[in-house]
């Protein structure tokens, strides 16, 4: 995944809400979402991703109590 940067939290931030962080707050929110998404990453290394397993309906039933 591409790197959070500080100029692209205070643009997507000014889209969202109209308006802007600090920079140094927009700094400190990339940084904190750069660790969170490589944790991300990380902990999912393993677990295969699938677009729908074909288990998933009888899954979700199953949880519903279905």
């Amino acid at each position: 995944m591409p790197e959070i940067t500080k100029e692209r939290i205070l643009r997507e931030a000014q889209e969202i809400t109209g308006g802007s962080p600090t920079p140094e707050r927009a700094e400190e929110l990339a940084g904190i979402l750069n660790i969170l998404f490589a944790a991300l990453d990380q902990a999912s290394a393993d677990v295969p991703f699938e677009a729908e397993p074909a288990s998933l309906h009888t899954a979700l039933d199953q949880l519903a109590g279905d």
